[in-house]
């Protein structure tokens, strides 16, 4: 498998090319393609930690206070079908791929930032000095990403037929969100947010979230793939999930 990380470039082509490129690999109208899975990298930093016993208002209100004042470093998107099989574009089934999209927003040298964090994602691969330059203006990706059908531009439109798939995706839904929004702070309450999850995005399934009811699984992503004898062999579909 491999990845196409997708930087800005001077006009954009790369972003744009790159969204192109999933659209034609979902048909539209079909079913075969089922399925999205996605990765949105961790903020770098984060003031507050929630607890079990932490209410679900309380929770989201710390969500939305990191949300609303980080910026998104890395998107990664993974398409496939029914039977799992990944977009070849034109290889014959030799080559499957996923996409990283990296941003331009967040600068290291002025946002405020968790110093471990920022080493943990340099030692996957993010060069961060490149970023402000060579990143993809996210308000370019949401327009280009609404074309695409992926979600929903507005109440009385819905996504293509895909299902979105997540692990622990609380953080990942409101960075896209926000994204989509053009940088619109998070809404007020729990309930007005799971309302703009489910017009932008239709069918939603949070792996953390189902595999409370699955005996001997626990622990993040990595954990749990390696219970299943599921070695993750992408980056983006791993680190940025635990």
């Amino acid at each position: 498998r491999r990845r196409a990380a997708i930087f800005g470039g001077a006009p954009g082509v790369g972003v744009e090319l790159g969204v192109r490129v999933l659209h034609h690999c979902f048909p539209r109208g079909s079913l075969l393609l089922r399925r999205l899975r996605h990765g949105v990298s961790r903020p770098p930093l984060q003031h507050w930690e929630a607890t079990p016993s932490t209410p679900p208002s309380l929770r989201y209100a710390l969500l939305k206070a990191n949300v609303d004042e980080m910026e998104l470093v890395q998107l990664g998107l993974t398409l496939f079908d029914a039977f799992g099989h990944l977009p070849d574009i034109g290889t014959g089934g030799r080559v499957g791929y996923v996409w990283e999209f990296n941003f331009r927003e967040f600068d290291v040298r002025r946002d405020p930032h968790a110093p471990d964090s920022i080493d943990l994602l340099r030692s996957s691969g993010i060069d961060f000095d490149r970023l402000p330059r060579f990143g993809i203006d996210s308000g370019d990706f949401a327009a280009l990403l609404c074309r695409s059908g992926l979600v929903a531009h507005c109440r009385f439109c819905r996504p293509l037929s895909a299902r979105w798939i997540a692990f622990h995706g609380c953080y990942d839904f409101a960075y896209l969100i926000k994204v989509l929004g053009n940088g619109t702070p998070l809404p007020d309450t729990l309930e007005e947010f799971l309302g703009l999850v489910n017009l932008l995005f239709g069918e939603t399934v949070d792996l953390k979230y189902m595999m409370f009811g699955c005996e001997g699984l626990s622990g993040g992503l990595e954990s749990v793939a390696s219970t299943l004898g599921a070695t993750p062999s992408w980056e983006v579909a791993s680190s940025w999930l635990r």
